[in-house]
């Protein structure tokens, strides 16, 4: 029985954390009975109630676990928790907003029991089904064409928050990335991929659900900036 686990970064996630994780428990007895299975939260440096909530479900599940990550930045929490937390056949990260279709959950780590070391949510391959502003739809297609440009990148969605990884190949790669932020999926992807490890895209149903109270206030087009920034430091580095 592969042991999993199943990683959700919140940040400020107070009004869904109780509601979807439900979602995800009632999601995992039903349909994950032939692994051993645990959740990690992490709260990333929130500020408001994220981290009290996060330590009330733990103290009622017993497969509940929750780090406290201090430093922002999606690369941050998870490199840190995942280096904390070893053992694990296959690691796994989502949102808490559940954009991505939950069903898929499963087809995903698949993937990784049948040869592949990293398996992706992918919405711009064959099958995908996305809904999402077309701004930032435009932002994120331009982002994955300079990834193939400076890269020549196999993979065509660096940034969909649905992950899984085999847990040996992960714990290898993990020391070796750098970025904090954003970026980090986009490096541990291409770290990876050039060390010649497998990547899997699966085609996803995926739907913008950023609500007016939850949604970043990050403008799109600072974020392409910065992370064209990121883009040619790696480059440099390679």
């Amino acid at each position: 029985m592969n042991k999993l686990l199943i990683t959700i970064p919140c940040y400020n996630e107070e009004l869904i954390l109780k509601k979807n994780l439900e979602v995800l428990l009632d999601y995992a007895e039903k349909n994950l009975s032939d692994y051993e299975y645990d959740f990690l939260i992490i709260d990333n440096a929130s500020d408001d109630n994220t981290h009290k909530i996060a330590g009330q479900l733990v103290a009622t599940h017993s497969n509940f676990l929750v780090d406290q990550c201090l430093e922002k930045g999606r690369g941050a929490a998870l490199k840190a928790s995942w280096l904390k937390h070893q053992g694990y056949d296959i690691y796994t990260y989502m949102y808490i907003d559940l954009a991505t279709e939950l069903n898929q959950f499963k087809d995903l780590i698949s993937k990784i029991e049948s040869g592949n070391h990293i398996a992706i949510g992918s919405r711009y391959v064959s099958g995908a089904n996305i809904k999402r502003s077309p701004r930032r739809e435009f932002l994120s297609r331009i982002y994955n064409l300079l990834l193939k440009i400076f890269f020549n990148v196999k993979f065509k969605d660096a940034q969909c928050g649905f992950k899984a990884f085999r847990g040996e190949m992960l714990q290898s790669i993990l020391p070796k990335t750098k970025d904090a932020g954003w970026f980090w999926d986009t490096e541990i992807l291409i770290l990876a991929e050039r060390a010649g490890h497998k990547i899997y895209e699966l085609p996803v149903s995926w739907l913008e659900v950023r609500d007016e109270i939850r949604k970043s206030k990050v403008s799109p087009f600072v974020e392409v900036i910065r992370q064209l920034k990121n883009i040619v430091q790696l480059r440099k580095r390679l």
